[in-house]
C-alpha cells in the first residue's frame, strides 16, 4: 500500500479552466471548466502521478459530510484557489502520492455551459479532464484569457485517472466509461445510476415526487436546480432551446425510451469499457435503487470488464460511513493496483463483498451468490381470495381445492409495505398471499420475477407488488432523505492529512433500526402501457385479459427461519405518483413468483 509520504498541508493547490469542444450556452465561444486539483508539493518535477477525480453538478450547492467549497479568496472565487476541498479524497490519497481533481459539470458552479442532466455534454466535460491529463485538451490558468501565455500544462500527470462519486457524482464516471475515453483506467461508482431511463420510469412508470403534476422531478426541473445563475459571469442555459430539449427529450406524458433516454444508458455500452469497476450499493436504496445495479453487474461481467462490488444493508448512504475502515484499505489498494501498478492481489480476491443482515460481511465468488437457484411461488385463495397462502410450486402442486380462480381488487394508492397486523385481514384494495413459516433461512440473493394474468379498466395505470418478510426483528428504517444512516456526536480521527483549513474530521454513524414485526424485502412496478414494450407507449386494453411480466428489485436478504414471506398486489403503490387508478381482475392460478434464493 502507498505511505503517507507526503505533506498535505504544504500541497500544491491550484485551478485550471478547460475547453470543451462546443459552445452548450450560445455565447458564441467554446464552454470553460472548472477543475480544482490538489497535489503533493514533493513530487513536483521530480515524478508523474496519478489523478483520482470527483465530478459533480453540486459543488456550489450541497456539502460532503458538512463540508464544501471554501476558496483561499472568497471575494473573486474565479481567480481563487481551494484552501478546503470537501469530504476525505483529498486528505487521504494526496500524501500517499496521488492528485485529486474536482470538476464542476459544464454548466454548474463555476463552469460555464449547459446542464443536460447526465447527458453528452456533462459526460464530455468530464472526459475534459481526462483529455487535459493526457495533452488532448488546452487548458487556462484563468477564465478570461484565452492566449498561448494563459495556457496551463499538466506536466505533472502521469495520465491515469480514477473516477469516484456518489449519487450524481458517480453516475457521471459510469458515463465517462461508457465512451471508452483513454486513460480512464477505473471508476468508483457509489449508489450511482447506470441507465437514467430506470432511474426516472422504471418499467415505465411515473416516480411520486415534487413536480406540479406529484410526478418525479424531472430533467429540465432538475437542470434549473443545477446551473450556474445569472449573476453577469455565466449565462442560464435556456439558450439554443437546451430546457426544451431536456423537457421533450424525458417524455413525461408517455415515458418511452428513446434517443434522448439512450444518450443516457451507459450500462448499454459496457462493450466499450476501457476501465475497471468497484461497484457500491445499498440494497434499500429508493433513491438510487437496485435497479441501476442487476443488469449493470451482469452486463460487467458477460463483457469481461474487470470487477468489484460491494453490497451493504443501507440505503443511500456512503461506504465511509458504512464500513469505515475497510473502505479506506480497500479504497486505497484499488487505486494503487489500478492506478499505481501495485500488485497487491486485490484482483486475486472474491469479488464481492456482501452485508448480511446481522451486519456481518461475506466474501463470494461473484454476485448473485454462487448456488443461486430460482424458486417459484404460486398463490393459494382461502375463504377471501385476496387472502391466502403463498406455497412454493415443489411443496403444493395441486391447487384443486383453490376455490374461485380470479379475484377482483379496486383502484387504490396504497403503502408498498402491509404491516403484520392487517396480514390476516382481507382488503378489496389489494392480494396477499402469505408462506408457512420458514424451516431455514432462506438467503435471497438478485432479481426476483412476477407473472400474471390481469384484467385492467384503465388504459394507462400501473401494477404494483411487493415481498415482505413477517417475523420479529431489528429492521432497517429509510427515512425521507432517504438515508438509514444517522450522525452521533462522536466524531472520528482525522482521515489522512490535516491543515488549519481542513480538519478532515467527520462524525460516527450507526444505522437507524426499529424493532418491528415486518420488512419490505423488495418491491417492483410497471405501467401497464409499457408491458410490451418501453420504447412504445400502448393504452391497455380494458377489459380484456393480459399477460404480464416484470423484474422485482433486485435484493440480497436473508430471511429467518419461523419467519413468513409474503406477496401483495395491488394497483399503485405511494412510491408512485398518483396516476390514474385501475380496478383489476386477476387470474390467480397465473401468478408465478420467482424467487433466487441460496
Amino acid at each position: 500500500m502507498s505511505e503517507a509520504l507526503h505533506s498535505y498541508e504544504n500541497a500544491i493547490r491550484e485551478f485550471v479552466y478547460i475547453e470543451l469542444p462546443f459552445d452548450g450556452d450560445a455565447d458564441g465561444r467554446n464552454d470553460l471548466v472548472r477543475a480544482d486539483i490538489i497535489r503533493p508539493r514533493e513530487l513536483d518535477g521530480k515524478a508523474t502521478i496519478p489523478v483520482i477525480m470527483d465530478p459533480s453538478p453540486y459543488y456550489e450547492l450541497y456539502d460532503r459530510h458538512g463540508e464544501k467549497f471554501e476558496y483561499m479568496h472568497p471575494e473573486d472565487k474565479w481567480n481563487s484557489p481551494l484552501k478546503q476541498f470537501p469530504f476525505f479524497y483529498d486528505n487521504y490519497f494526496v500524501p500517499r502520492g496521488y492528485a485529486v481533481v474536482m470538476l464542476a459539470t459544464s454548466g454548474t458552479a463555476l463552469s460555464e455551459g449547459f446542464c443536460d442532466i447526465g447527458g453528452p455534454k456533462d459526460i464530455a466535460s468530464a472526459n475534459a479532464v481526462v483529455d487535459w491529463l493526457n495533452g488532448r485538451a488546452t487548458g487556462y490558468m484563468t477564465r478570461d484569457k484565452r492566449t498561448a501565455d494563459n495556457e496551463m500544462t499538466a506536466y505533472w500527470a502521469s495520465g491515469l485517472v480514477g473516477a469516484i462519486g456518489k449519487s450524481y457524482d458517480g453516475s457521471v464516471p459510469n458515463g465517462m466509461a461508457a465512451t471508452g475515453i483513454e486513460g480512464l483506467k477505473t471508476i468508483v461508482p457509489i449508489s450511482a445510476i447506470s441507465s437514467q431511463y430506470d432511474w426516472y420510469h422504471p418499467h415505465g412508470a411515473l416516480l411520486n415526487g415534487d413536480d406540479a403534476d406529484g410526478g418525479w422531478f424531472e430533467p429540465d426541473n432538475f437542470a434549473v436546480t443545477l446551473q450556474s445563475t445569472a449573476d453577469g459571469k455565466l449565462q442560464r442555459f435556456n439558450t439554443k432551446g437546451g430546457w426544451q430539449r431536456l423537457h421533450d427529450g424525458s417524455d413525461k406524458e408517455h415515458r418511452n425510451y428513446n434517443e434522448f433516454w439512450s444518450e443516457r444508458d451507459y450500462r448499454a455500452h459496457v462493450d466499450r469499457f476501457k476501465a475497471s469497476v468497484f461497484l457500491v450499493h445499498g440494497v434499500n436504496d429508493l433513491n438510487v435503487m437496485m435497479n441501476q445495479v442487476d443488469t449493470y453487474w451482469k452486463a460487467l461481467g458477460e463483457h469481461g470488464v474487470p470487477r468489484k462490488i460491494w453490497l451493504h444493508q443501507y440505503a443511500h448512504d456512503d461506504p465511509f460511513d458504512v464500513r469505515h475502515d475497510m473502505w479506506l484499505t480497500t479504497l486505497e489498494r484499488w487505486f494503487d493496483y489500478w492506478l499505481k501498478g501495485v500488485d497487491n492481489g486485490i484482483m486475486d480476491e472474491p469479488e464481492a463483498s456482501i452485508e448480511d443482515p446481522d451486519g456481518n460481511w461475506h466474501e463470494y465468488a461473484s454476485w448473485p451468490v454462487p448456488g443461486t437457484t430460482a424458486h417459484t411461488f404460486g398463490v393459494r385463495g382461502g375463504a377471501d381470495v385476496r387472502l391466502g397462502e403463498l406455497r412454493e410450486f415443489a411443496v403444493d402442486d395441486d391447487e384443486s381445492d383453490q376455490g374461485d380462480h380470479v379475484a377482483t381488487i379496486k383502484g387504490a394508492r396504497i403503502r408498498e409495505l402491509i404491516p403484520f397486523r392487517e396480514s390476516g385481514h382481507a382488503s378489496d384494495e389489494r392480494l396477499l398471499y402469505v408462506s408457512d413459516p420458514l424451516a431455514a433461512d432462506r438467503h435471497i440473493s438478485g432479481t426476483p420475477h412476477i407473472s400474471l394474468r390481469v384484467k385492467a379498466s384503465a388504459p394507462d395505470t400501473n401494477l404494483c407488488v411487493s415481498l415482505i418478510e413477517y417475523g420479529e426483528g431489528n429492521y432497517v428504517q429509510v427515512s425521507e432523505d432517504i438515508h438509514a444512516l444517522v450522525e452521533l456526536k462522536e466524531k472520528r480521527p482525522a482521515v489522512g492529512g490535516s491543515s488549519d483549513d481542513d480538519k478532515a474530521v467527520y462524525p460516527v454513524c450507526v444505522p437507524r433500526k426499529s424493532h418491528e414485526m415486518q420488512n419490505m424485502v423488495t418491491r417492483g412496478w410497471i405501467a401497464t402501457a409499457h408491458k410490451d414494450s418501453f420504447d412504445t407507449f400502448t393504452p391497455t386494453a380494458t377489459g380484456e385479459w393480459m399477460d404480464v411480466s416484470f423484474d422485482l428489485l433486485a435484493t440480497d436478504w436473508t430471511v429467518r427461519a419461523g419467519h413468513r414471506i409474503a406477496l401483495a398486489v395491488c394497483n399503485n403503490s405511494k412510491r408512485l405518483a398518483a396516476v390514474p387508478l385501475s380496478d383489476f381482475e386477476i387470474d390467480l392460478d397465473s401468478v408465478q413468483l420467482t424467487v433466487p434464493m441460496a
